[in-house]
């Protein structure tokens, strides 16, 4: 792993323990394990830090998921189901999503971020199941339900565990498609 990707990786981990108040160099510093002079090479400070953040975020967390998705064959429905899968044994837990959004109610780039992230999942989503059942309103509103019981279920305290959320996910996509 570079150094820059420690700092990311490292940040991530921070704003999901401590949300976005806790993204200070000191404690980006020990979290990370790497001196002062690396953080300003790579950043030139924390605004520079915080664009490259949420960048990474929307790389972990949102691309890496499609492109894992797309590198395969399958119909909507199986698509939807492996994205289903992948989502929901990644190591990632629910509190950095948590955190960024919560992060967007204050900072200006936070938000235009999360509404990127938000809209690049739901087109997505939107776009398997228009393939699956062809009715845009139908997918349109699909989408919708099942990126809302993903975020939910991450906000709910406890966070419901990833193997209820995808016994919940398959009787909503059972309900709407039940092929």
């Amino acid at each position: 792993m570079s150094s820059k990707e420690k700092w990311l990786s490292s940040g991530l981990d921070l704003l999901g323990r401590a949300g976005p108040g806790g993204l200070t160099i000191e404690r980006l510093v020990d979290a990370a394990g790497l001196s002062t002079g690396s953080f300003y090479y790579h950043f030139a400070g924390v605004p520079g830090f915080k664009v490259a953040l949420l960048e990474y975020f929307e790389e972990l967390h949102t691309t890496r998921y499609i492109a894992e998705v797309e590198a395969t064959s399958g119909t909507g429905r199986e698509r939807l189901e492996q994205l289903m899968n992948v989502v929901l044994t990644s190591e990632e837990g629910w509190d950095v999503e948590v955190a960024v959004r919560a992060w967007a109610l204050d900072d200006v780039q936070a938000r235009a971020a999360k509404e990127r992230v938000d809209r690049v999942r739901i087109d997505y989503l939107c776009e398997l199941w228009l393939e699956l059942s062809g009715d845009a309103v139908a997918a349109d509103r699909m989408a919708k339900v099942l990126y809302l019981l993903l975020l939910g279920a991450g906000h709910i305290l406890p966070p419901v565990p990833p193997a209820e959320l995808a016994v919940l996910y398959r009787t909503v996509i059972d309900a709407a498609d039940p092929r």
